[in-house]
């Protein structure tokens, strides 16, 4: 579904934002990217969706090598991806439903058609009652939760997430990645998510790839991969992983 080969990507300022990365990523996986600020991880996404090209070494999304495709074309290429950032702006002067019909209009979706996937997808994400709501009107998860469903009205087979839940109280933190698990089991959605909590990348993930300085250090299952050794490598840090009920625990002390 998704490969990188030896992939670097290098700025005009000169900076090194991914260095030589690899990278394998099955249909249908959860996965999240980790690691300390200015590792590379919003790169890496970027470079998933042709926002940025790479310097060298090959980028395959969806059995398409995006390096390849034209400026002109890459409109019709991100139609296969949906994407969700932590700076996420909804129309303020459209409702609710208006705001996910325009994301359906924009890729030419028969109007026949849009009503019916507006519906469909509000009840996805229980926003079925703010339909006619305005975005002032709605709580930061319910905003976030409007712009999960302008992304999967689309019915793209990849999720990009860049730290979707930044703002967020836990409370809602909680719902959103509840209910971007479900989507991922429900629809068999490759999700790919740069997110900061270690603990919740746990939980929620299937693979974790953790990245430094442009490289990625590792990529695996959390309970394998994640490990006092191996986060000290990443963050420069003393963690104390434990154990409980089959599944580890990183507490931010040693």
């Amino acid at each position: 579904m998704i490969k990188l080969e030896n992939v670097t990507k290098v700025y005009k300022t000169g900076v090194r934002a991914v260095n030589n990365m690899n990278v394998n990523i099955g249909p249908g996986e959860f996965v999240y990217v980790i690691g300390p600020t200015g590792a590379g991880k919003s790169t890496f996404i970027k470079l998933l969706y042709r926002e940025e090209k790479a310097t060298s070494g090959k980028v395959i999304v969806a059995g398409e090598d995006v390096s390849k495709i034209k400026d002109r074309k890459v409109p019709y290429f991100r139609r296969n991806i949906g994407i969700v950032f932590q700076n996420f702006r909804l129309l303020p002067k459209k409702t609710v439903f208006e705001n996910i019909a325009f994301a359906l209009e924009v890729t030419d979706t028969p109007k026949v058609e849009i009503r019916k996937k507006v519906r469909r997808t509000l009840e996805l994400v229980g926003l079925e009652d703010k339909a006619n709501a305005f975005p002032h009107e709605l709580s930061g998860g319910q905003q976030q939760r409007v712009w999960l469903a302008m992304a999967l009205a689309q019915k793209t087979p990849i999720l990009l997430l860049d730290e979707p839940t930044t703002y967020l109280d836990v409370k809602y933190q909680i719902e959103i990645l509840n209910l971007i698990k479900k989507i991922n089991v429900d629809y068999q959605m490759t999700i790919i998510m740069v997110h900061h909590d270690i603990n919740q990348a746990i939980n929620y993930s299937d693979e974790i790839i953790a990245m430094k300085g442009g490289r990625m250090l590792f990529q695996g299952k959390p309970n394998e991969v994640i490990t006092s050794k191996s986060l000290k490598q990443l963050y420069d840090y003393d963690f104390n992983v434990i154990e409980y009920q089959n599944n580890k625990i990183v507490l931010n002390y040693q």
